[in-house]
């Protein structure tokens, strides 16, 4: 039942997506390398909990398509320049050809500018009131720069090849993932003009959410080959990445995901709101650290 939800809601902001692209080609090589990048599927984790965040509200989905695209070009960004040489140096991304493989290398860096751009050019001109722009616009702009993705970008690329501890390995994977869980979360709770309080309960959902999915990132590519992640496998120890893995060991990562989870779980059963939605987002917690195991 959870995946048949999740993919529909998928199929929901894809239809958006593809408009939102249609409407908006200029026929340009770097339309296309942001295009090709933006629809390389995935997860679409990030927009999927900003509908949560929104339909929990018991407030419609569409409300939050135009934050969740926002926030995937965000996301999208970091992944374009995650592959490029100078950081993860990496050919293949969900099994296809790396945005600077297939348009090469100064393409695929602005191509990653303009999608941060384009995020907010996409919360600008949607229908949202002057307040929820300027609050989605203000969490944007600080869950991506210094104190959020890009500086966890850096911190984690200054770890390499050094011995770090517990708590360096938790912000940076606070800073560089689950900041965009936190961010989803809040979005689509603010789209539906939620309390102060229950607003800040879906983030901490979403932080716990988010450090577990990096942690159990870092688990599957000691575990997993290539083919099944859709990208190298085992790069983490041969760069010698910062990892939980690498702080805890296997074992000590899978309960620190399932910890992580059960914390996710604990918070969104503890607030009031839409009882199915509430139900797949314990789910969603629930199954995640299932892929571990």
């Amino acid at each position: 039942m959870l995946n048949a939800v999740l993919n529909e809601k998928r199929t929901v902001f894809e239809a958006f997506l593809e408009k939102y692209l249609k409407e908006n080609n200029d026929s340009s090589g770097l339309f296309e390398a942001c295009a090709y990048s933006l629809t390389a599927g995935g997860k679409r984790i990030r927009p999927v909990l900003a509908m949560l965040a929104c339909e929990f509200l018991n407030e419609p989905l569409e409300k939050s398509l135009h934050a969740g695209l926002a926030i995937e070009m965000i996301h999208t960004f970091s992944l374009i320049h995650d592959d490029l040489p100078a950081i993860d140096n990496d050919d293949l991304r969900r099994g296809m050809l790396t945005c600077h493989k297939k348009f090469g290398e100064a393409t695929a860096i602005l191509a990653g500018d303009c999608l941060i751009l384009l995020a907010f050019s996409v919360i600008g001109s949607s229908s949202y009131s002057t307040e929820i722009k300027n609050d989605i616009t203000r969490e944007i702009a600080r869950s991506c720069g210094m104190q959020g993705l890009v500086q966890g970008e850096f911190l984690d690329v200054e770890a390499e090849g050094k011995e770090v501890d517990l708590e360096e390995i938790k912000r940076i994977h606070y800073l560089k993932t689950a900041r965009l869980f936190e961010l989803s979360m809040y979005a689509g709770a603010r789209v539906a003009r939620g309390g102060r309080e229950r607003v800040a309960a879906l983030k901490k959902y979403g932080m716990n959410l988010g450090l577990a999915f990096q942690a159990i990132d870092d688990i599957l590519d000691v575990t997993s080959d290539g083919a099944s992640l859709g990208k190298a496998s085992q790069k983490d120890e041969k760069k010698g990445k910062a990892t939980i893995v690498k702080v805890l060991g296997l074992d000590g990562a899978r309960l620190w995901a399932e910890d992580l989870t059960n914390k996710a779980i604990q918070v969104v059963s503890g607030i009031s709101g839409n009882r199915e939605i509430k139900d797949i987002l314990i789910n969603l917690a629930d199954e995640m650290k299932k892929r571990v195991k």
